[in-house]
């Protein structure tokens, strides 16, 4: 889809407030000429996507679920900026990240760590070739959850099962035509780009949410793209994460000099944010190495009242369990999850 085709979506007068063309995202002013696209659940985006006017180029950080919600962001992204995006910076591996890159190529650099295009090139490639080959596994985990959403009498979590399932079917049709399209550009640390309006900062401190995890920092403006390293209320998501170094990372991230953060998931935030996913974690690691210790129920642990309003509810238990298998793998204590000057 390109934007000619697209302008009919837009009046004439330009700005935020004149875009009303995606269903996947809405569009938050964070500052003059950066701009998130926040994902609308149970459509094709599911994670968080950032537009940066650099000047004289334009940067676009992750890329949705799908090609369709991809080709509304570099819609936006021309409309907002006047041109097409040059850079593209994927914060990790997850699809919701990644799996537009193809809307921007040949004309954007993919960015990411090395780690990650390593990732992307192996295990994720293999498996949308075993999706491909078998898609009637993925629909009869949508039929299985279908029923499941019927019986579930709690309507929070029903509504987010019903996302759930929505974005995976989003998913599934888009799947035949996606060219899984690989980043081009990795670096190990550090990595800047700059913009004659504002230049903008890549850094990885490792891996926490997963092997090898990004964030891009605008000093100028304050403000951090932060992946799925902080979400808004919205719980984190622990199945191939290393809590200890979720923490150390979030520990960095709070030297730097940010005022405003856009999170993986949910609405742009403050550093509070980045605070109650560290209070999440630690939170996490006592309840689980505690019921550990006393051999108790894993099934039995319930989400604290502090995060039961919080979103992505139905990955509480697969965390439990996250946090269960690296603890035991880690061979850490409850006096090892004590925190320096506890």
């Amino acid at each position: 889809m390109t934007f000619d085709s697209g302008r009919e979506r837009y009046s004439m007068i330009r700005g935020i407030e004149a875009f009303t063309g995606s269903r996947h995202f809405r569009l938050n002013e964070v500052a003059e000429g950066v701009f998130a696209a926040i994902a609308v659940p149970g459509t094709g985006s599911l994670g968080n996507a950032t537009i940066v006017d650099l000047g004289n180029a334009t940067l676009v950080v992750d890329t949705f679920t799908t090609v369709q919600a991809a080709e509304d962001l570099q819609i936006a992204a021309e409309y907002l900026t006047g041109r097409k995006a040059s850079y593209v910076i994927n914060t990790h591996w997850h699809s919701d990240h990644t799996c537009g890159n193809q809307v921007f190529v040949p004309a954007a650099q993919i960015i990411s760590t090395s780690i990650t295009r390593e990732i992307m090139d192996t295990f994720v490639r293999n498996r949308i070739t075993q999706q491909l080959a078998k898609p009637e596994a993925i629909y009869d985990a949508i039929d299985e959850l279908d029923e499941k959403i019927q019986r579930e009498t709690n309507e929070k979590l029903r509504q987010e099962m019903q996302w759930d399932n929505a974005s995976d079917r989003e998913y599934m049709k888009m799947l035949p035509d996606l060219v899984y399209s690989l980043p081009n550009l990795t670096f190990d640390q550090h990595m800047t780009i700059h913009g004659s309006k504002r230049s903008v900062e890549l850094i990885t401190f490792g891996g926490g949410h997963t092997q090898s995890d990004a964030l891009v920092f605008i000093p100028k403006d304050r403000i951090a793209i932060m992946g799925d390293l902080v979400l808004s209320k919205h719980h984190p998501v622990l199945m191939y994460a290393n809590p200890q170094q979720w923490l150390d990372i979030l520990n960095k991230v709070e030297q730097l000099d940010i005022e405003i953060i856009v999170p993986g998931h949910g609405e742009v935030c403050s550093f509070n944010a980045l605070h109650e996913v560290k209070a999440y974690i630690t939170d996490l690691l006592e309840i689980v190495t505690d019921a550990a210790q006393r051999n108790e129920n894993l099934d039995e642990i319930t989400v604290p009242s502090a995060y039961q309003d919080w979103f992505f509810t139905t990955y509480f238990k697969s965390n439990v369990q996250s946090i269960y298998e690296w603890i035991e793998k880690s061979g850490k204590s409850k006096t090892d999850q004590r925190q320096p000057n506890d």
